[in-house]
């Protein structure tokens, strides 16, 4: 009976070491070795070694023990020699996108440690229009700066974020047009608002811009003064302006024509008209145009490169009142010339008697046909004449 009390405990005592050593740590070696004690005692004992001075272990020993004392007897002694080595993980440090490979610090390290990582490039240019930018951390470590260090306990990943970028050139036409403002990089996929700053600018000397629209990569846009550009991709946008000048037209007579705003470079036709005379005789006549141009015909064409002005010229032309006056003066003359020589052949001709080709025929008396007799019955007058005393009477 007491040798099979004693099997029992030794199985018993068998089974816990196992459930220790399996719950402890990683086996280094399994030895088993005899042991006769001296008297009846038990005990247990356990050391701490260095294992080939790398790893340390630990040495248990867990020995049976029996009720009887009788006598010598040998028991065997089963002791567990077992390490426990710290275990290795990996980081992996990589960028996302994957092909960029600047991310730094992907290796194995003991658990507990501390893993440094960071990226050799915060901006990869991959041409002049378009760009990476590093953004974040991803993964086991978050975290907005280009280095960053994670304590190992377990296989991790930490990621290098980075945001495509897209460069929006703006400029506009011509040079001398202001900027809109937007110029720059912008993340893939953001929406820019572009603006200029009105329809038309400047006009105060003589100068201005006349926004025509849009242009982006070649095409031309809308003509509103705002536009939206999506950055799926690089862009270029120019904002296009039209250069005016403003020709000035001055008459102090007439009408003129042809003032107001015109394309830098084109032509303008330009006219006066001809006032009417208000003095008689004295007509108001065309002399030329004067200022930006030089030129006689009431008529003409101005090239319109910059403001100008041009002024028409009048002179007066007395021809006809000149005319009428000498014409007067030639008839008074005559007339008075005419006039002395009638008097001055009046008076040699007095006294002396007339040229038979200047006398005038005689006068012949008229003679009064005789009466018709009347058919009436003439009534006679019977009241009587005084006879009219003669010279001879007396």
């Amino acid at each position: 009976m007491k040798e099979g009390y004693l099997a029992k405990i030794a199985i018993a005592l068998l089974v816990l070491s196992v459930g220790v050593f399996f719950l402890s740590g990683q086996v280094g070696q399994v030895s088993a070795y005899t042991y006769t004690p001296q008297g009846c005692y038990g005990y247990n004992y356990s050391y701490y070694y260095w294992y080939y001075g790398y790893y340390p272990y630990y040495y248990y020993g867990y020995p049976y023990s029996s009720s009887s004392c009788y006598g010598y007897y040998g028991y065997y002694y089963y002791g567990y020699d077992y390490y426990s080595t710290p275990s290795k993980y990996q980081l992996t440090v990589t960028t996302n996108p994957s092909d960029l490979g600047t991310a730094t610090g992907s290796g194995t390290y003991t658990q507990g440690t501390s893993a440094s990582f960071s990226v050799t490039k915060s901006i990869i240019q991959t041409s002049s229009n378009t760009r990476y930018v590093f953004a974040h951390w991803s993964g086991d470590y978050s975290g907005v700066g280009t280095s960053g260090s994670i304590t190992v306990n377990a296989a991790s990943k930490v990621v290098a974020v980075y945001q495509l970028q897209y460069h929006l050139d703006v400029s506009s036409q011509p040079q001398s047009a202001p900027y809109p403002q937007g110029e720059g990089w912008y993340n893939a996929g953001d929406a820019m608002l572009l603006t200029v700053p009105g329809q038309i600018l400047g006009g105060q000397d003589g100068s201005r811009l006349v926004f025509q629209g849009w242009n982006v990569d070649g095409q031309n846009l809308q003509a509103g003064v705002s536009l939206t550009v999506k950055m799926d991709g690089p862009h270029v946008a120019v904002a296009q302006y039209k250069q005016q000048y403003y020709l000035k037209v001055l008459t102090d007579q007439g009408v003129a024509y042809g003032e107001g705003w015109y394309d830098a470079g084109s032509t303008a036709q330009v006219y006066v008209s001809t006032p009417v005379s208000t003095a008689y005789g004295v007509s108001i006549v065309f002399n030329g145009w004067q200022g930006a141009m030089q030129t006689g015909s009431q008529s003409a064409t101005v090239l319109v490169d910059g403001s100008k002005t041009v002024i028409a010229t009048w002179r007066s032309d007395p021809t006809i009142l000149n005319l009428t006056i000498i014409l007067a003066v030639v008839a008074a003359v005559l007339v008075v010339a005419g006039i002395l020589v009638y008097v001055t052949m009046g008076r040699r001709n007095y006294g002396k008697p007339v040229p038979p080709q200047y006398q005038q025929p005689a006068l012949k008396p008229v003679q009064t046909p005789p009466a018709t007799p009347s058919s009436q019955p003439v009534t006679k007058n019977t009241s009587p004449l005084k006879k009219k005393e003669t010279p001879e009477s007396h």
